[in-house]
């Protein structure tokens, strides 16, 4: 029997695709309506607009027509970040804070010198073009991550107080209803990482305390690392690659969204593929 709302499903919008940033502004648009129609005296027409923007919400993700094309534009345009966009390839990592460029002994390490210095302590091989980790650390970094997960948020913000710069405080705050760690260095901006990135990069730092001497090599590795990372950090459920886009980022006309490493199951993503990447 054919699903006669089959027509106006859209499942690249809803699902373990729906962006959850554009439903919430959805959501508020139709309470709006609903709210001025009862207001007006017209219940009916409140009821009825109700029902239907909650069925399109629910079946097709958002309600304002063309959403998916002008939200991400709208919310990067914005001065800040109301919508708590995930980490991308190039923000959120225990590596950014307390690391001035113009200061040697307080430089960040080049990706030659990451993954030199994970190759001579036999954290990962490389396989042609493959990437492979070295089972036991494997377990160890999964160990890690276990014991982390179980830890409260005042007990990783203390992990990252050590495990950062010295130079760095790190701190614990609520954004949009989300836990994350914000470091905060003597100079320069604050880094915010989300709590699934932060056991992923603490827990690898952790793994390999070990195995890896440089303290700047240990922190940096967690950002590459994270490209690897097969379940998730959060709720131990299996992880995707997805092109899915979602509020705060820019597709250019014509080209598909960037691939990114997400969990379906808590709606977090760890990592954003590049083009660079692939």
């Amino acid at each position: 029997m054919s699903d006669p709302l089959e027509p106006i499903r859209r499942p690249e919008y809803t699902g373990e695709n729906r962006c959850w940033p554009c439903t919430i502004t959805n959501s508020v648009v139709l309470a709006v309506l609903v709210a001025v129609a009862a207001l007006r005296g017209r219940r009916r027409l409140a009821g009825a607009v109700a029902v239907v923007g909650a069925v399109a919400i629910a079946l097709r993700g958002y309600l304002v027509p063309y959403t998916p094309r002008f939200a991400p534009r709208f919310v990067a345009a914005l001065p800040i970040d109301p919508f708590h966009r995930e980490a991308s390839a190039g923000d959120g990592s225990l590596s950014d804070a307390g690391t001035e460029t113009n200061d040697a002994t307080r430089a960040q390490p080049s990706g030659e010198e990451i993954v030199a210095g994970l190759v001579e302590a036999g954290v990962v091989e490389f396989h042609g073009d493959e990437i492979a980790l070295d089972p036991d650390f494997r377990d160890d970094w999964r160990r890690e991550m276990r014991t982390l997960r179980e830890t409260d948020l005042a007990g990783l913000t203390r992990i990252a107080d050590r495990q950062t710069d010295p130079s760095v405080d790190a701190q614990s705050r609520r954004s949009w209803g989300r836990s994350v760690i914000v470091l905060m260095p003597e100079t320069g901006a604050p880094v915010t990482l989300s709590r699934g990135i932060a056991i992923a990069e603490l827990a690898a730092a952790r793994a390999l305390e070990s195995r890896v001497e440089s303290d700047a090599v240990r922190r940096a590795a967690g950002r590459p690392l994270r490209t690897i990372l097969e379940r998730c950090p959060l709720c131990d459920e299996e992880l995707t690659i997805s092109r899915s886009s979602c509020c705060g980022e820019v597709t250019p006309v014509g080209s598909l969204p960037s691939e990114k490493l997400v969990c379906p199951a808590c709606d977090e993503r760890f990592y954003t593929f590049e083009d660079a990447d692939r």
